[in-house]
């Protein structure tokens, strides 16, 4: 395996679970997760909220600890990580942090200090790109502004892992088009691995190389989006149908003597006895059929 493919980021069978004050079970946020991100890759995180996307970012960060597995993050666990490696790493929560009684430019001013490698014609086109006064206070600032100022603390010094929690959710449509365009390339250019939740399925579709779709803490698929397309399909087949043994039943539903399947691993045009109806599945179909 050469250096570049090294993966930048791995969970292996992780589990966490969150105690609730009061009840007796425990709500489990990840249920024997593992994956992988490797330089370039970009993976949009689709799922329900509650799914366990930002803690399966949390714990990527050692903002949280897990109960269980192992995760390497720029091949360190992340409760240790070094300053060194700290600094290769761009983060962007769901609620950017505050920066009140700053100015945009004097945040930035400082922000930039913890990072050598900070690209200033980056900084200076996003905030254009953003259409960001940097003489304005921050506490002055819309939602959606404050969300863009976030991304560019996070990205400008071109991390090595960049992650972002609905990074663009606050932004309007153009801006995060272009966003997002920006983000596959970015990751491209400077061998970076993204991952990234967003539930805008256009968007995933638009930028990621892979989706990883999380349903109660588990991780149901993880796979290039252009595979996912050829291989995940919709069957609709008879009560009694045998399913084809090469095929993954991610989903089913029974309803008068007839059974509807999300199935993976599909080739072409599947063709077996009981088979009644088949059809591919875009994102927004596919995560509607995964959550009947």
């Amino acid at each position: 395996m050469t250096t570049e493919l090294l993966p930048i980021l791995t969970f292996s069978n992780v589990s966490k679970t969150y105690s609730a004050k009061g009840k007796q079970t425990a709500r489990v946020a990840l249920n024997n997760l593992s994956l992988e991100l490797t330089p370039g890759m970009v993976v949009g995180l689709l799922g329900q909220n509650g799914a366990g996307k930002s803690t399966l970012m949390r714990c990527a960060l050692g903002i949280l600890d897990i109960d269980q597995g192992e995760i390497s993050t720029l091949s360190q666990a992340p409760l240790m990580l070094s300053a060194q490696a700290k600094a290769k790493i761009g983060y962007v929560p769901q609620q950017p942090f505050g920066y009140e009684g700053f100015t945009a430019e004097s945040a930035l001013d400082l922000h930039r200090s913890f990072y050598p490698d900070w690209d200033m014609q980056l900084e200076q086109d996003w905030l254009v790109r953003f259409d960001l006064d940097a003489t304005q206070s921050v506490q002055k600032l819309s939602v959606g502004q404050r969300q863009a100022l976030a991304l560019i603390m996070a990205m400008a010094y071109r991390p090595q892992l960049l992650i972002l929690d609905e990074p663009v959710a606050s932004l309007d449509p153009i801006v995060r088009r272009k966003f997002m365009t920006d983000l596959f390339d970015l990751a491209l250019e400077a061998g970076s691995a993204v991952l990234f939740s967003s539930h805008i399925t256009s968007d995933l579709e638009r930028v990621a190389s892979h989706v990883a779709l999380i349903k109660q803490g588990r991780l149901v698929l993880f796979k290039e989006i252009d595979t996912l397309r050829e291989q995940v399909k919709l069957l609709k087949v008879s009560a009694d149908a045998l399913l084809p043994a090469h095929l993954v039943v991610l989903h089913q539903t029974e309803t008068q003597g007839t059974r509807t399947i999300v199935a993976d691993d599909c080739v072409g045009d599947e063709q077996f006895p009981g088979l009644l109806n088949q059809q591919s599945l875009n994102l927004e179909q596919l995560f509607m059929e995964l959550h009947r």
